[in-house]
């Protein structure tokens, strides 16, 4: 990673789509809104300082594994796991990961552009983010490499209807994928139980509000609005799928930020504080060290890496799936 690419001095360094084809070592489109990679280690080394991506994510394991963090879950990808993430969410991967693949990256410009949001897309979108890593079949793997390939060949090629073709592949792509998805949710009745019920999805949109304002809202009453219902409310369905209420996710949210801008950006304490919205260096340095154990100084100055969580918390993919 070099030093343009470090997390310097963003909140969390977000990468976008034309960053992307950089790390990948460029691209053949002039536009950074469509990228086919064949990711390897190396490339997903990249990663391996939390960050977000602007971006939505489709990619499909050939061999090797490695281990990945999808907004502080665990997942460990290897041959044949199909999995997407969205735009925005916060991915981090493990050292040593010896993965191999292929990964399609779509910017939400792509896709606005190309009309690719109806309400039945959406809802498969919607499926895939409460299952965001599965396990397919040999032949659903084949199946979906073949469709990938077409996107590749195309993906070079400049014409007056590149676009267009481009985002029917993809279009195709997803209806496909949702076929994948369907099948495998029949296999597994109790995530399909899960994933259709009303409590979780309240529960992912939560997640989902939380990840665009914990470094401005730390309240309970605030999300509750969000999300039209009552703080006792929201208090209970969250704990009661998750065993962590609210305010234990908004601090994980803003401790894994407020560690990670203390062990890889240049900014001060104090302006550390200002960005997670602390009225001053004081109040940020109790909120750290109520949730770690730590005043921010000695967690800066000591010898450890920016956890996955905060103040202790182990998260399980289990939890939320």
């Amino acid at each position: 990673m070099d030093s343009k690419q470090q997390p310097n001095t963003a909140p969390i360094a977000s990468f976008s789509l034309g960053e992307l084809i950089s790390i990948a070592g460029g691209g053949s489109r002039p536009a950074p809104d469509f990228l086919i990679a064949h990711s390897d280690a190396s490339q997903l080394d990249a990663f391996r300082f939390p960050c977000r991506i602007n971006a939505f994510f489709i990619g499909l394991g050939h061999e090797g594994e490695t281990e990945i963090s999808i907004n502080l879950n665990q997942y460990t990808l290897r041959r044949n796991t199909l999995f997407l993430i969205g735009p925005q969410s916060i991915i981090r991967t493990g050292h040593g990961g010896t993965l191999k693949g292929d990964v399609i990256v779509v910017s939400p410009q792509f896709m606005q552009r190309m009309n690719i949001g109806s309400k039945q897309i959406m809802s498969l979108i919607l499926q895939l983010s409460a299952h965001p890593c599965i396990e397919i079949s040999d032949e659903e793997s084949r199946q979906l490499r073949d469709f990938i390939r077409l996107m590749d060949a195309e993906s070079g090629v400049f014409g007056e209807f590149s676009d267009q073709l481009l985002g029917n592949l993809l279009l195709a792509t997803l209806y496909k994928i949702g076929n994948t998805l369907q099948s495998y949710l029949e296999a597994h009745p109790a995530a399909q139980e899960r994933s259709n019920s009303r409590a979780d999805i309240y529960f992912r949109k939560f997640l989902q509000t939380l990840s665009e304002h914990y470094k401005e809202e730390r309240s309970v009453g605030f999300y509750a609005r969000e999300l039209c219902v009552t703080p006792k409310y929201l208090t209970t369905l969250v704990k009661r799928i998750s065993s962590k209420s609210v305010s234990e996710w908004i601090e994980i949210y803003v401790i894994l930020e407020a560690k990670t801008l203390l062990k890889y950006s240049s900014l001060s304490i104090q302006e550390i504080a200002y960005t997670l919205n602390f009225p001053n260096q004081s109040f940020f340095g109790s909120y750290f060290k109520r949730n770690t154990g730590m005043s921010p100084s000695q967690y800066k100055s000591a010898d450890c890496p920016a956890e996955n969580g905060g103040g202790g918390y182990s998260l399980d993919a289990s939890e939320v799936e």
